[in-house]
């Protein structure tokens, strides 16, 4: 009777033992899943590639790390900076060509050939012989004169005529000026950009998700002063 009894439990314990092992989890058997799931995240983005990215073209980084519209901040004041620097150096070039030939018209010059010197003196002195002259008794022979032939020949038909030479000439100067000085706000601006990249913190980045919708995003005008320059800047633009 007693062997019966043992039998039973016996049987009993190695069908619920069974059972649980169908349906139940092993414990000692869960390693590999949690070296998949520790293994199986993205690598972070590296900053130092991300830095690159924004000293060639500012934003880019930006756009590698995924923040977006930090991103498109970047594109839109890189984009404004070059505009700009074409649009001074356009007008700038242009204004040369219209004081050249307004000392054609007005002084008789030949500006073929001609270096800034030449366009400079005519700014101060009325004729080309008013500057050999003045040139010959200050400086004697330290400074060389111009030759008395027609390639050098200028005399302004008037003191208003030399005025508005002076005020085009000086346009022009203007915004080469300001095209350089373009040259080094884009400078400036990949200077931000990776400085931007290394006070990312790349563990915090949730994407595109975790920006807000409504941005305040810098647009650029280019457009007439009250002077004849062109007139460049930024405002913001909020983003709906």
């Amino acid at each position: 009777m007693k062997k019966r009894i043992f039998a039973i439990l016996f049987a009993i314990l190695s069908l619920s033992g069974l059972a649980q092992a169908q349906t139940g989890e092993n414990p000692f058997d869960r390693g590999s899943e949690l070296w998949e799931g520790e293994t199986s995240g993205e690598k972070p983005p590296s900053k130092w590639t991300a830095a690159g990215l924004s000293l060639l073209v500012p934003g880019a980084g930006q756009a590698y790390m995924g923040k977006r519209s930090t991103a498109a901040y970047f594109f839109a004041a890189e984009g404004a900076i070059w505009s700009a620097f074409a649009g001074y150096t356009i007008y700038g070039n242009w204004r040369e060509e219209n004081f050249k030939n307004f000392a054609a018209r007005h002084a008789g010059a030949s500006p073929e050939g001609k270096d800034e010197t030449f366009f400079e003196n005519m700014l101060d002195f009325d004729s080309r012989d008013e500057y050999n002259y003045w040139m010959h008794l200050i400086y004697r022979d330290e400074v060389p004169l111009y030759p008395t032939t027609r390639e050098f020949f200028w005399q302004w038909e008037s003191d208003e005529a030399m005025d508005e030479y002076a005020d085009i000439r000086y346009s022009s100067e203007r915004a080469f000026r300001t095209a350089r000085t373009m040259l080094g706000v884009a400078l400036v601006n990949r200077v931000v950009s990776v400085v931007d990249v290394f006070r990312t913190d790349i563990y915090s980045l949730r994407g595109e998700s975790a920006e807000a919708e409504n941005r305040f995003l810098p647009q650029a005008y280019l457009g007439p002063s009250s002077d004849g320059m062109p007139s460049f800047g930024l405002r913001l633009v909020r983003r709906f």
